[in-house]
């Protein structure tokens, strides 16, 4: 199944392109299109996850919602699903 990865701020700038389609097995989850991500595009590979784990200040939304409120990083995914994922935001 196909899913689209959008990407933003330093993502878009260290990958170079805004967005990038992957091609997943059926029963995908958002943890594994995140892996998948980063095997496709290894230069995105610290800014995603530390030791193994995705990084603290991540935001990832699946279809524009944020997966904290679905089934988080174990939220299955499904043919022409959007994730997207946000750096932190700063300012004052």
């Amino acid at each position: 199944m196909k899913v689209t990865v959008k990407l933003f701020g330093e993502f878009r700038q260290v990958a170079g392109k805004e967005r990038v389609t992957l091609d997943l097995n059926p029963g995908a989850t958002c943890l594994s299109a995140l892996k998948a991500l980063v095997a496709q595009e290894p230069e995105l590979q610290a800014m995603v996850f530390q030791a193994g784990q995705l990084q603290d200040h991540l935001h990832v939304f699946l279809n524009g919602q944020n997966v904290v409120n679905l089934q988080g990083l174990t939220t299955p995914l499904h043919e022409g699903d959007t994730l997207t994922f946000f750096p932190p935001l700063s300012g004052g």
